[in-house]
């Protein structure tokens, strides 16, 4: 659910890539190359900078929902976050160096896991 939902990010932030870069082909067909584009085409870093803010905001999104929904009476367990990901396998500047996509699914698994049997009887999780 959560792989499905970065990887269409990631398509729609490669076709807005694409079409930024045909107006901007257009643009220089249109006027040259003399002055200042109208259009600016996002380098690859800009692309890796959202790449990585979308990731590490969408993670820290998972984690609010994990303990929203693992909430037992009023208490909202504590989820270290580092700590997590280090067990999921989960590193999203790994990810960027290597061009993969972080595995946001397993991470869920992860913290599902760690948390499913918080207010079940002494027991149920064995």
């Amino acid at each position: 659910m959560y792989n499905h939902f970065i990887n269409t990010f990631i398509d729609a932030q490669t076709a807005a890539w694409r079409h930024y870069s045909a107006v901007a082909g257009t643009e220089e067909r249109l006027f040259g190359r003399r002055g200042a584009s109208a259009v600016r085409v996002p380098t690859t870093a800009e692309i890796t900078a959202e790449l990585r803010r979308v990731y590490t905001a969408l993670a820290q999104r998972m984690v609010e929902r994990v303990r929203t929904q693992f909430a037992c009476g009023g208490a909202r367990p504590v989820v270290n976050l580092a700590s997590v990901a280090k067990r999921a396998g989960f590193d999203i500047e790994r990810s960027l160096a290597r061009g993969d996509v972080p595995d946001f699914d397993r991470l869920w698994l992860v913290m599902e896991a760690q948390l499913g049997t918080i207010g079940a009887p002494a027991g149920a999780g064995k």
